[in-house]
């Protein structure tokens, strides 16, 4: 038996125009947060530089939670938004205190203009027919959104193409998978990936939880696991470490390291198109 756990926005969704509005939204409040007017020309170059920046070399780029490098800055809007807020606060020299500015960024912004994407969700290509296709295996979805917001999607998504409300009740949001607990000895510290200077943190405790959660109520264990998702780091790293196969869904914002990483590992597979997702699983 397979179990097949799918992480869903980025995945299923497209990031980059389903992102559009809080990428807009964020940068109008940073404008107002450091007195300069909507659309303001040096802010949308300071944000199109760092955007560049980390394009051109996303291993240099961490995404930082919590002061640790947990994830690839460069995959989606959101996390692009951290290191562009952090450019522009510095250039105007505003909210230099590390507690206040990471409350700022990662509470009242993030959840501010996130909520401007719900409601309106971007679908990729072959999504429905993806979900269509595992249509009574164990499958779940495992998110660091929040469960109902990602129901919610499912329910649209079904309105738009019948036969995927039946993963509707099967979401588990809210999966931190940034949480990385040092104090915890349930999978390896960390894995080294080729081209990629820094090790992959790999102690994703909350994480694993959930998985093992889904895994116990199947009677399987990670051998019979296969995690499908758009971040290496966040989604598939610490579950290819404990035995599961792992499909990363790229996308242009997917970095070439993870990408070479994936493809030549024996448990991993590279989907460039979501159709592929039910054969890959289950094949």
């Amino acid at each position: 038996m397979t179990v097949v756990v799918l992480d869903f926005d980025g995945t299923m969704t497209d990031a980059e125009a389903e992102g559009r509005p809080f990428r807009d939204g964020y940068l109008a409040d940073l404008c107002a947060l450091v007195g300069r007017p909507a659309g303001d020309a040096e802010i949308e170059r300071i944000a199109d530089d760092v955007e560049t920046e980390l394009a051109r070399a996303p291993q240099a780029h961490p995404f930082l939670w919590m002061g640790r490098a947990v994830a690839p800055a460069t995959v989606d809007p959101y996390l692009r938004m951290v290191p562009i807020a952090h450019r522009i606060l510095d250039r105007f020299d505003a909210f230099p205190g590390a507690a206040d500015r990471g409350r700022l960024l990662g509470s009242v912004l993030y959840r501010y203009n996130y909520a401007k994407t719900i409601g309106h969700p971007v679908f990729r290509p072959g999504a429905a027919e993806a979900l269509r296709g595992l249509r009574g295996t164990p499958t779940w979805i495992v998110t660091n959104s929040d469960t109902a917001t990602v129901a919610e999607k499912l329910a649209a998504l079904d309105r738009e193409s019948p036969g995927v409300a039946w993963l509707t009740t099967r979401v588990r949001g809210h999966a931190r998978k940034f949480d990385v607990d040092d104090e915890w000895a349930g999978a390896p510290e960390s894995l080294a990936v080729p081209g990629l200077e820094r090790p992959v943190l790999l102690r994703r405790r909350h994480y694993h939880a959930i998985l093992e959660a889904i895994l116990d109520e199947a009677g399987a264990d990670f051998a019979d696991l296969i995690v499908i998702g758009d971040i290496f780091e966040l989604d598939l790293a610490m579950p290819l470490a404990l035995g599961a196969r792992v499909g990363l869904v790229a996308s242009g914002h997917t970095p070439g390291y993870e990408r070479a990483f994936v493809a030549g590992h024996a448990r991993g597979h590279v989907i460039a198109d979501l159709r592929e997702v039910p054969r890959v699983a289950l094949g």
